[in-house]
């Protein structure tokens, strides 16, 4: 994820991949609704935040500014023991609430009173909250003025459309537009071309990530890329969240 202003690395978004015995890959598309529907997805998120501490708290630690973005099922939305979960696995390792961002896909909040009242112990906990894949669901502006998040992701369908004169491609400002005046800030996904990436800085859009910054790649690969970033364009201010 990097600020589109300065180029700065200010963190990653943790991807899950099935591997088989064979070296092959599942999709996620394919492997995470069946979690949900079994219940798997509550260790899948659990494990995801193990391997998080286990290969990123050194560098985590060393820079503040950085941060990891994990992914939120419907079900840990609605339940909330995520949060109580997330304090006890960063307990003893210096690594920050506010270094975890936390994201929610709109399906998530099909129960708004509890997500609604979950987000809002996450965020008092130090956590920001993004709207993953925004527009691809069903939120209102009302459950949008209603919800502590700090951020819109918009999803790569939209940044698809940009230069293209696409007859969605308004939607893609619409969306930018939306999160000002909600106060919020917005990570466009799945950012290709530098034709994108200068679309969205002149619009004001905060963050980018995608395949014109880099694949994804493994925790030593990110390291290695974050410290590139680092040398070229200095680290990130240390993440300091105002409300807490």
């Amino acid at each position: 994820i990097v600020e589109l202003a300065t180029g700065i690395c200010v963190g990653a978004e943790a991807l899950v991949r099935w591997r088989r015995r064979d070296g092959s890959l599942v999709r996620p598309d394919l492997f995470i609704p069946l979690a949900e529907e079994t219940g798997l997805i509550v260790p899948i998120t659990d494990q995801v935040l193990d391997e998080v501490v286990r290969e990123l708290n050194t560098v985590l630690v060393g820079d503040r500014g950085l941060h990891i973005a994990i992914n939120l099922s419907a079900a840990d939305i609605k339940s909330g023991r995520f949060i109580d979960m997330i304090a006890e696995k960063l307990q003893h390792t210096g690594i920050r609430n506010e270094q975890i961002w936390l994201e929610a896909t709109e399906r998530g909040f099909i129960d708004v009173d509890a997500a609604r009242a979950n987000l809002d112990r996450a965020r008092r906990a130090g956590h920001s909250i993004a709207i993953d894949d925004f527009g691809t669901g069903y939120s209102s502006l009302q459950y949008l003025q209603g919800l502590p998040v700090d951020a819109l992701k918009i999803d790569k369908s939209f940044i698809d459309t940009i230069g293209r004169g696409a007859a969605t491609s308004s939607v893609t400002l619409h969306i930018i537009e939306m999160a000002k005046e909600l106060g919020l800030f917005s990570v466009a996904e799945g950012v290709e071309t530098e034709a994108q990436a200068a679309y969205l800085r002149e619009h004001g859009v905060s963050f980018g990530q995608g395949w014109l910054f880099s694949k994804p790649l493994a925790a030593k690969e990110f390291i290695e890329f974050r410290d590139a970033s680092v040398a070229k364009f200095g680290k990130a201010p240390e993440i300091i969240r105002a409300d807490n």
